[in-house]
Parts: structure tokens; sequence; C-alpha cells
């Protein structure tokens, strides 16, 4: 509620007592006409409401995973009494102008609801230290921002068995939006699952972003033999184009109920946000935040597998539910024992086991797969767009 609203709210408080006869357009003309007025006025002070602010980069209404962290935001806000609000569509390039705009309009938390702005957080945090930031894709804390960091690559691990169980050609495609968490890590963790089924399964990945560079990810992924492709995308569109193709496919969003009207779905995994943010609200009313760090996987709820769909071959389920209980309760070690690189050289031996930091900043890819140039187009428009905040 704006300030604007509290003050009509007040003012109705004071017409109430008085009735209607006695209601002015000015507070103080009021308050003057009579001592019970006075009284309803000062009895119950009005508390100013803390406002939290979410910068997107994606559109929050465009059907993508930016509005699933949106509807995360607004079930949380529902059990909350604090205000949220959020500007979508923010480039890095525009994240500080961003930050300004919800800093002026009395945001004292920014939820930063997005990796890309990962690397410009600690600069700007450092300009706004009245603001309190929640950085998603950041997973180191400072003294004003909290760090958000999660592990898709653990769902890609099954994905990439429930792919390759279902492939024909022992080949499987991946769709990665390189502004998605850790992508690497996830098109590696795709092949391993892969592996689990074909010794020698492949995957082939190619880096998409935009609705037109996603299809030409798509049609190239299928000329080099994958029949079948996992999304790992801002948008929608992979799971819509391969639909649209009849080609099998794995989604990234909770398709919930509406996983039924896709034929060619085998499975879906996706990020459930809402029990984050309504800690993160509580801690807040509270007076209780602190700048720390928290990882979401699949241990805690954070990331989550479905079971598998009607286009699945028998037995997809039984090999679902065996990995990702595996996987949720630490047991299945994606990143430890021997492991190659694409020439076949040792990175690491089959006594060694990566630790988190070096999961995080994997610039190689794991034998087995191969990556196609990438199919993102190259940005000229640097100007500062004008924002418009919505509640």
């Amino acid at each position: 509620m704006t300030k604007g609203f509290k003050r009509i709210a007040a003012l109705l408080a004071v017409c109430t007592a008085l009735g209607a006869a006695g209601c002015n357009d000015s507070a103080e003309t009021s308050v003057a006409t009579g001592e019970a007025t006075a009284e309803a006025v000062t009895s119950e002070p009005v508390k100013e409401t803390t406002k939290v602010g979410y910068i997107f980069n994606g559109s929050a209404d465009s059907g993508g995973t930016t509005e699933e962290i949106n509807f995360h935001r607004l079930k949380a806000v529902s059990h909350s009494d604090l205000f949220t609000e959020y500007i979508d569509n923010v480039t890095i390039t525009d994240f500080e102008e961003a930050v300004k705009t919800l800093a002026e309009d009395g945001c004292t938390y920014i939820v930063a609801a997005s990796p890309v702005y990962a690397h410009a957080i600690p600069s700007i945090a450092g300009k706004y230290m009245n603001i309190n930031f929640v950085s998603m894709g950041s997973h180191v804390s400072t003294a004003n921002v909290y760090a958000y960091t999660e592990t898709p690559y653990q769902a890609g691990y099954v994905a990439g068995l429930a792919a390759a169980f279902n492939s024909e050609n022992e080949k499987v495609g991946v769709v990665a939006d390189m502004g998605q968490y850790y992508y690497i890590p996830f098109i590696n963790a795709v092949t391993l699952g892969t592996q689990l089924v074909y010794e020698e399964g492949s995957v082939v990945a190619a880096t998409a972003s935009a609705d037109d560079e996603i299809r030409k990810a798509v049609d190239a992924l299928v000329s080099e033999g994958c029949d079948v492709i996992i999304s790992y995308t801002e948008s929608p569109e992979t799971a819509e184009y391969c639909e649209s193709k009849g080609i099998k496919f794995v989604g990234n969003m909770n398709y919930g109920a509406d996983a039924a009207n896709y034929e060619n779905m085998l499975m879906y995994y996706y990020s459930s946000y809402d029990s984050f943010f309504l800690s993160q609200f509580k801690q807040i009313t509270l007076d209780t935040w602190l700048a720390e760090e928290y990882v979401g996987n699949m241990g805690n709820g954070i990331i989550n597998v479905s079971e598998a769909l009607s286009a699945s071959k028998e037995g997809t389920q039984e090999l679902i539910t065996t990995l990702a209980a595996k996987v949720s309760g630490g047991q299945a070690y994606i990143f430890s024992g021997e492991l190659k690189d694409t020439n076949e050289k040792i990175k690491y031996t089959q006594y060694d086991s990566m630790t988190v930091n070096e999961i995080y900043n994997m610039e190689w890819y794991v034998y087995g797969t191969n990556v196609l140039e990438t199919f993102r187009q190259p940005k000229t428009d640097l100007e500062i767009n004008s924002f418009e905040i919505k509640e």
C-alpha cells in the first residue's frame, strides 16, 4: 500500500468518527474540527510497509522461467505483510538504473532475480549500502548481499538418464541459455546421466536465447542425429517448437496439469522459489534478515523433477524414481570419479570428487559432449531503457 492510499485510509477513519458532513480534503482541517478526530488520528499511527523490489531479466508474462519466478513471488507475498513490485526485461547494461529506480521508489530490499546480474551485484551493492540485496546467481555473500544459488545440474543428471533411455539414436540434444544457472555444469551432468544408459552415449549442445535462435538450435541438433531434446532456456520456445515438430523433449518449467497437452514431453524439471521468498519475507518482517548464503537443490525441494509422462517408454519412471532419490539423498556423486574432457584428457581421477566451487566454475566439457557454435546473436542496443515499475 502506498503512502497515498494510507493517507486516504486515515481520512476515512476520521470521516467515520465525524460523519460524512465533517469530511474535508485536508487532514489538518479534519483534526481541527473536533477532539475525537484528533484522537482517531494519533491513537493509530500509520506504519510504513517495507517495500521489496524485484528485477527480472526476462518478461514476467512471457510464459517462461521469469514468469514462474514472478508466480512464486506472488504466492509468497500472499502470506506476508510486505509490499512488492518489480521491473522486468532488464538487461545487464540497464541493471544499475533499475536498482536506482526501485531505490527511489522506496524499496529497501531488492531481489536481483537472474544469474546474469551476479557479476554486477558486488560493485553496485557497494554504492547502495542502505539497500539489502538478494542475488539469485551468487554463491558468495557480502555485507548487504544475500547469495542465493541452485544446482539445476542435479535435475540435468536425471533428465539425461530419462532422455537417453528414450533415445533410439543414443544421442541427446541440449538447448541451453547461457544466462541460466551454471549452464556448462548442467550440460556436463546431462552427458554423465546419458552415459548411465549408454556408456558411449553422446550429447550435442547448442546455446541460444531468443526464440528464433532456439528454433535454429533445435533444427541443428536434429540434423546432428539427436532424437530427444532437453530444454534449459528462459523462454518456453524449446518445448513449444519441439512439440510442434513431433520431437521428444524434456521441459524445464513446472507444467503441472498442462503437461497432458504435450504429446512429446517425456518429463520436466523445475525450480520452486516460493518457500525461499517467504522465508526471506519473514526475516525482513522480524528484522532478523542477514546477508547469508543459500543453495537450492533437490534435497531441500528447490529443484524438482516430474514423473515420467505418457510419451516415455515403459520403465522410465522406475529409472527417474531411483536416480532422483539418490540425488536428493546425496548418494549420487555426479562429478566424482574419473572425468575426461572432450580430448580424452583426464581432468579428475577415479579417486577424486569435484568441490562445489570447481563445479560452479567449470569451463570445460566432459567426454561425450559436442558443443555446436552458438546461435546467440550479439546485442547492439545498449541504450538505458525507461522503466515501468509494476506491482
